[in-house]
């Protein structure tokens, strides 16, 4: 066990710019829990799934509302927790996956400036139909403090009563990715939907940029792997049977940011 009290800041800050650092940030049901355990495989490398996934939930409110207690948040806390996962990992290489994070891209990346940062985007219609049934925003999971506008986000703030939980979902999916490139403009977009489909698309988007070694066979064997994390079944159907009025719903909340993440906008 390692007392923060102990660690010198100086000290903690020359480790943690000396190590291969890496986070694929996104929102939830984008995919997380897979990727982390195919990055897994390489016995060089942790990468945990939302690891003090409670801690950043609870912090997430105010995290948003202000930059300078997100900095304060990973200054004081979540750095001396890598650091921590380093020294008792005994690895090269650390990394995080993870959706909670998705508000703290600026504050990580000024306290690790020569870390890698990945944006990972799911197709917008098939994650908000996944929050729909697993974690929609208007009611949240018992161990979530539910994401809403702030007063500046007009005009949700002022109409988010009147919304429907779908276009909740839109908001809530559309809000992540608009926060993330905010706080990491420079940041690689990869997208879920390739990773898990085009070995190659991996290898020069993540594996190689992250310094991290995975073969086209253990990329395969994690695929063949049915994640416990997959939604079964869903409350509304694939999104390409959805109505007019679904579909105008979600172009109108998510259909720029759709643009911005490299998606076609009309289906």
């Amino acid at each position: 066990m390692i007392n923060r009290a102990l660690l010198n800041e100086a000290m903690v800050d020359k480790r943690l710019g000396e190590s291969n650092l890496f986070f694929l940030l996104g929102s939830g049901r984008c995919g997380t829990l897979l990727i982390s355990r195919m990055l897994n495989k390489d016995p060089k490398v942790v990468a945990l799934h939302e690891p003090h996934r409670h801690c950043d939930l609870s912090a997430r409110p105010d995290c948003r509302r202000s930059a300078a207690y997100a900095n304060q948040y990973v200054r004081r806390f979540r750095k001396y927790e890598i650091y921590k996962k380093l020294l008792e990992k005994n690895v090269q290489a650390y990394g995080e996956v993870s959706s909670p994070l998705r508000c703290l891209g600026g504050a990580l990346r000024a306290s690790l400036p020569n870390a890698h940062f990945f944006i990972l985007v799911r197709d917008g219609r098939s994650t908000v139909r996944s929050a729909m049934n697993r974690q929609a925003p208007k009611d949240g999971k018992t161990n979530h403090v539910p994401t809403q506008p702030l007063k500046d986000d007009h005009p949700y703030f002022e109409k988010w009563d009147e919304l429907s939980e779908f276009e909740r979902a839109c908001w809530w999916w559309m809000d992540s990715y608009r926060m993330l490139q905010q706080q990491l403009p420079d940041a690689p977009i990869v997208h879920f939907d390739r990773l898990v489909k085009e070995y190659d698309y991996l290898r020069e988007n993540v594996l190689e940029p992250a310094n991290i070694e995975l073969s086209p066979t253990e990329y395969q064997a994690s695929l063949d792997r049915k994640s416990a994390n997959a939604a079964r079944e869903y409350s509304i159907p694939h999104w390409d049977e959805w109505d007019d009025q679904l579909r105008t719903q979600f172009d109108a909340i998510c259909g720029e940011t759709m643009e911005r993440m490299g998606f076609e906008r009309h289906w």
